[in-house]
Formats: structure tokens, sequence, C-alpha cells
């Protein structure tokens, strides 16, 4: 029930996944048609799924319990989005590296796609938590929304103009939504403070981290570097 809640989110993510590649002069330079972008999003989807409820079922597993049938038994629970950002991350980087495609303008088209359902996605979730949660749901979709319009009207131009690399808009976005979810995790658990440290939260630092190293990374000028897209 729970992922057929998600299928709207899934075609946004879609449409507005075509509405970045369908005019974009570099992959239009470079040959790549919308299928080919198309085929990544749905490899992508569908490793996403698998590692969210991987890292679900990791994530609540108990001692004693059977991760493999946790993993197919929906008993507990459904998806995780860390997990599903996660797979994601991953299987972007391996394909768009084995097709040869321009990997940062891939990364930071798919990367607005999903924030464009990220929203919705915690609308969505409100339906499967408890009442206390539902002010940390709505929270959640706010920052999402507002982190989207900043997105869109002030670093997707930069991205088209090359004011910034291509790359950074996708990095920015790991750097703030593991730092979003370490926020509200945190405010979730001011009565428990020990609950916050959990496998999680810190797959989420390590996240952090690594977001802030590839930032770091990415804006160091070098001198013989040469510029992504020619």
């Amino acid at each position: 029930m729970q992922i057929l809640l998600f299928i709207p989110a899934v075609l946004i993510f879609l449409y507005e996944l075509y509405r970045f590649v369908k005019d974009d002069y570099i992959f239009i330079r470079k040959g790549i048609s919308l299928e080919q972008a198309f085929d990544i999003a749905f490899i992508t989807l569908w490793l996403s799924l698998i590692v969210s409820r991987l890292l679900y079922s990791i994530f609540h597993l108990y001692p004693g319990e059977n991760i493999l049938f946790d993993f197919f038994s929906f008993k507990k629970g459904g998806f995780s989005l860390t997990g599903a950002v996660i797979g994601g991350t991953i299987s972007i980087y391996l394909v768009g590296k084995y097709k040869k495609f321009p990997l940062g303008r891939l990364c930071d088209f798919l990367s607005l796609s999903f924030l464009y359902t990220l929203p919705l996605i915690y609308l969505a979730n409100a339906f499967f938590v408890s009442k206390e949660s539902l002010l940390v749901i709505f929270l959640n979709a706010i920052i999402y929304f507002v982190l989207l319009l900043f997105f869109v009207q002030f670093l997707y131009p930069k991205i088209l103009n090359r004011t910034i690399k291509e790359g950074t808009l996708s990095i920015l976005f790991l750097l703030l939504f593991s730092l979003i979810t370490l926020a509200t995790q945190l405010l979730v658990s001011l009565k428990n403070v020990h609950s916050f440290i959990n496998p999680e939260n810190i797959t989420l630092s390590l996240l952090f981290i690594v977001s802030i190293f590839l930032l770091i990374k990415q804006e160091r000028p070098t001198s013989n570097r040469r510029t992504a897209i020619r």
C-alpha cells in the first residue's frame, strides 16, 4: 500500500527529468537521447528501491532476526528514504560512468527531479506515522519545498550558464538532505537523546561528511583542470 502512494511522486520525477533533458544542449551535442536518460532513471529507481528496502531492514534489525526474512517481509515497515538517496547516488555514478554520460550534469538533473518529489513523498508518508510525528512530516515537506524553490530559481540557472561547476548542485543536495534529516531526527529524539544514536543517523552523518569532502574537492581550483564539458 505504501509504495502505491508514491507512484505520483515517480511520475513527477520522470516528468521533471523529461523537462530538464529534452532541450539540454549538452545532452544534444553528445547525442544523448531522452530514451537513454530514461533508461538510467529507471535503473536508478529500481536500485534505489532495493537499497532502500535493504537499509530499512538493516536499520531496524533486532538481535536474532533474519535480515533476508525482514527484506522480503513488509510486516515491520517499508522503505528508507536515506537508503533510496544512497542507492540512487551509487547507481547514477556507476551507470553514468559505464555509459560515459556527462556525469555531473546528469546527477544535477536527477537530483533536481528527485527534489520535486520530496514534499509529496513526505506528505504521502503522513498516512503511515503516528500523530506525534505529523508535525515533523509537514515541517520536512515545507523545508524541501523551500529548498526546491532555491535550487530551481537560483542554482539551476547557474548550472546552465556554467557559473558553477556541474555536479555542485547534486553534492549540495546530498549535503543538505543529510543535514536536514539529521536535524529533524534530533528534534524527534529530544525526549530521549540516546535514541538519536542509531545506524541510520550514523549513516547520514557519514553521508554529510562525504558530501563536505566532495564539495571541497569540487570547488578546489586547479590550474590544469579541464572544463567538464567541451
